[in-house]
């Protein structure tokens, strides 16, 4: 069952472009955040309820030390320059077990609208979409969908969110949510994916689950 009220959740990728707003977001609904990066000097926001620990997801001991005492882990990490072919298996690899280490049972972590789920809707829309990124970016689906492969089979109390293509819009609280039949022209803000992702802490709605999210 979902915790309701204020929470402690770990954050990975909190100094990123989505990182960042949900951070944001989190702290103004109460709840305390563990941000867990390896530069602090990139996270630029200071808070009461704001704890930053230092450190690297393949160190088991350093990511360990940030999940103590939390509620929940909200990942939004991705890909950027220089990151690993496998970043995000990497992150599943590590982090699971880490997880369970410390008793933390609620996932929700950050995947592209690229990744496949078998509840998915067929569409002549999403084919072209899932082609075009098939050519341009094979290794990132390949990556997302490994990642969700060792995620649906952790046991967690998880949730896979898949955004499209994401912008710089502000927070407007509405979107739909679901297997969409998402086409090539399909966006979300990245303030609004901050928001859904934040939802899922305290609504069992998607446990277990892989939706989409889209304007």
């Amino acid at each position: 069952m979902a915790k309701q009220g204020p929470q402690t959740i770990t954050v990975l990728g909190a100094t990123g472009r989505t990182g960042q707003p949900l951070v944001r977001q989190a702290l103004e609904q109460g709840h305390h955040v563990v941000a867990f990066v390896r530069d602090p000097a990139k996270v630029g926001l200071q808070h009461e309820r704001l704890k930053v620990v230092q450190g690297d997801i393949t160190r088991p001991e350093q990511l360990e030390s940030a999940l103590a005492g939390a509620d929940a882990v909200v990942s939004v990490m991705g890909h950027v320059s220089g990151s690993p072919k496998d970043l995000m298996a990497q992150l599943a690899r590590h982090l699971v077990p880490a997880m369970k280490k410390q008793g933390v049972s609620r996932l929700v972590t950050l995947l592209g609208a690229g990744t496949h789920d078998p509840a998915d809707p067929g569409s002549f829309g999403r084919t072209v979409m899932l082609g075009m990124m098939k050519l341009l970016m094979g290794h990132l689906l390949a990556d997302g969908d490994a990642h969700a492969r060792l995620v649906r089979e952790s046991g967690l109390e998880w949730t896979i969110v898949r955004p499209p293509r994401l912008t710089e819009g502000p927070r407007k609280g509405q979107y739909r949510t679901g297997h969409l039949a998402l086409g090539p022209s399909a966006q979300l803000s990245r303030a609004d994916l901050a928001d859904f992702m934040l939802r899922q802490l305290t609504d069992d709605t998607f446990v277990r689950q892989a939706p989409m999210v889209s304007y």
